[in-house]
């Protein structure tokens, strides 16, 4: 251990990202505030501690070195550096640029493959496509570090500022070795997750009680790990999964919901929790003196751990090309609680089986998961995690007939049937499933279903819940058919006085007569609203009348379309809502 100058750390070394790393996660802040480290100690004319870098020696070339820890400072320090070469004499350019950036045609610097020719175009002064969430940070990266040289008046003498800065300096003879000091001594920049956590305790107990022999078994699987986490963030970013592409979601959320697949222990545990339940087992079995239970521990809870990654990324893979699929992440945003399942029934190839019991042939496992977040987590608004997760712990021992009756008891002990019309039946406005609703609703009356192109152009237009008759209305409520205000009140959230709409078209027609709003509804895209709209010219309004006559046949549609179990009984024809509304005028 050791402090060292930038420019003695740099000196005929070569850097490597070893591929169990992350992907580079520094934000512009992360940059502004290392630039703020330089200034500070250009203005104190003092050297400026910037944080610890863990190494470990190559075996096989005297002269490479691998981040264990610290490449976010490493990778974000030469960018910097290469910013700053780009705008020198090409005398002092090609010094420093043999110095710190390539020599010979090596690079100081190698990324993770999947990043390499990315960091290598930046190095050269091109800035490509990003590809992933990786390449995207070091998009933002290069961006703002360019920002900030284009400001500073003396490069060379920024330059050398950079060269003073200081790093606490670890070099251990092994990866394994550096591993295990890797969380202790992380004290800057990004904190490490549970997860990388987790990496590190595998890698001690590897180290301590088996001879290093699975160092390189969980390197490579968490190496796998991270890189399908970057894919799935990717991806719930680039579709609008709300869930994922939140600011806190990380590969924790993950490991959560994987270790209620894995033990029975708790079924809501925290991502800390996990950790101390990873380090009881392998301490238990140390203690017992059972190192080949280690071993075998080891290997099944990384060999878990990132088969459920990867069938987690392979469900939402499919959000890209099937509208069901999407729907289900994007507009209806599947419940945390049920991430568990949907991704062991993908491992297991059951979504696109179809049911077995009589009355439910048409329906499939995929059906069964939606049907369970329409009535339960979303029209319920309840969340039995601890019923769930027992049924997604015992998932693999059990028969799909099995897995197909847990999932339809569990639907009918939460909502049952009653219930669940119950609750269509009266203030329903504040159901987060509404727009799924809504949007199934126009399929049916389509009949079809919107294709992938389709299903994001209408997420797109940022659907709203609109009230057919306004929430703050001008008109008196006796001349519609109510008693009185109060009566209004009563009927004014039920799903007949509600419809789906664009944001836009939400705006311009809010508080308007319903005769005012016909123009509205005619322009959007939605064949329920559209024909609404229709159905308001041909009646010349909307009254009580018709809210009640809409309620009862949106219900009975959603009864019908999100089932109870329905083993003995047989679909029935539904009618459309401009059916019943004019049998109810004849």
């Amino acid at each position: 251990m050791a402090s060292i100058k930038i420019k003695d750390f740099f000196n005929g070394r070569f850097f490597e990202i070893p591929k169990y790393q992350r992907g580079y996660a520094w934000e512009v802040q992360n940059i502004r505030d290392l630039f703020d480290d330089i200034i500070e100690s250009i203005e104190s004319n003092s050297n400026h501690y910037i944080g610890t870098i863990v190494l470990s020696k190559s075996e096989d070339d005297d002269e490479k070195l691998y981040v264990v820890d610290g490449q976010q400072r490493t990778t974000t320090t030469t960018l910097i550096i290469s910013a700053l070469i780009k705008k020198l004499s090409d005398k002092d350019a090609a010094y420093y640029e043999r110095f710190y950036l390539k020599e010979d045609n090596r690079y100081r610097i190698t990324p993770l493959n999947r990043d390499r020719q990315f960091f290598i175009d930046l190095l050269e002064g091109k800035v490509g496509e990003p590809q992933n969430k990786s390449q995207r940070f070091l998009k933002d990266a290069i961006e703002e570090i360019n920002f900030k040289v284009d400001q500073i008046d003396d490069k060379l003498k920024f330059l050398k500022s950079v060269e003073k800065l200081e790093v606490m300096e670890f070099v251990e003879n092994s990866e394994g070795d550096a591993i295990r000091i890797f969380q202790t001594v992380n004290d800057r920049g990004k904190p490490l997750s549970n997860m990388e956590k987790a990496k590190s305790l595998l890698i001690y107990f590897s180290n301590r009680y088996l001879d290093k022999t699975l160092d390189n078994t969980i390197n490579d699987h968490f190496s796998d790990i991270f890189e399908i986490y970057d894919d799935i963030k990717h991806l719930g970013e680039e579709l609008g999964i709300n869930l994922i592409k939140n600011r806190d979601f990380n590969e924790d959320n993950l490991m959560r919901y994987h270790f209620v697949t894995y033990s029975n222990e708790n079924y809501d545990p925290t991502a800390n929790y996990v950790l101390q339940y990873l380090k009881n087992q392998l301490t238990k079995h140390r203690t017992d003196g059972n190192y080949t239970e280690i071993e075998n521990f080891i290997n099944s809870y990384i060999t878990s751990l990132k088969e459920f990654f990867q069938n987690c990324n392979n469900v939402i893979e499919r959000a890209k090309t099937e509208p069901k699929y999407f729907k289900l992440f994007v507009v209806l945003n599947l419940s945390a609680t049920l991430y568990p399942l949907i991704i062991k029934l993908e491992k297991l190839k059951l979504l696109d089986q179809g049911l077995s019991v009589k009355g439910r042939e048409k329906f499939n496992f995929f059906d069964l998961v939606e049907l369970i977040e329409v009535r339960v987590y979303k029209t319920r608004g309840t969340d039995p995690k601890a019923d769930i997760s027992r049924l997604v712990f015992d998932i693999d021992n059990k028969k799909a007939d099995d897995i197909e009756n847990s999932l339809v008891w569990f639907n009918n002990r939460w909502m049952p049937k009653e219930e669940f019309q119950s609750n269509l039946s009266r203030g329903i406005y504040g159901n987060r499933a509404l727009n799924h609703i809504f949007i199934t609703y126009c399929e049916h009356l389509n009949s079809k279903e919107f294709d992938i192109k389709e299903m994001k152009e209408l997420v797109s237009k940022s659907p709203n819940i609109e009230h057919i008759l306004s929430q703050t209305p001008t008109f008196e409520p006796s001349a519609l058919g109510f008693d009185n205000k109060e009566d209004f009140i009563d009927y004014e959230h039920n799903i007949g006085n509600l419809t789906v709409l664009e944001k836009g078209l939400n705006s311009s027609v809010q508080n308007k007569n319903t005769i005012d709003k016909i123009e509205g509804y005619g322009k959007s895209l939605f064949s329920m609203t559209k024909k609404l709209g229709s159905s308001i010219d041909t009646s010349k309004g909307f009254n009580k009348v018709d809210l009640k006559a809409r309620t009862k046949v949106l219900a009975d549609y959603c009864s019908e379309r999100w089932w109870s179990d329905r083993a003995e009984e047989s679909p029935e024809t539904i009618v459309t809502v401009d059916e019943e509304i004019e049998s109810v005028n004849e």
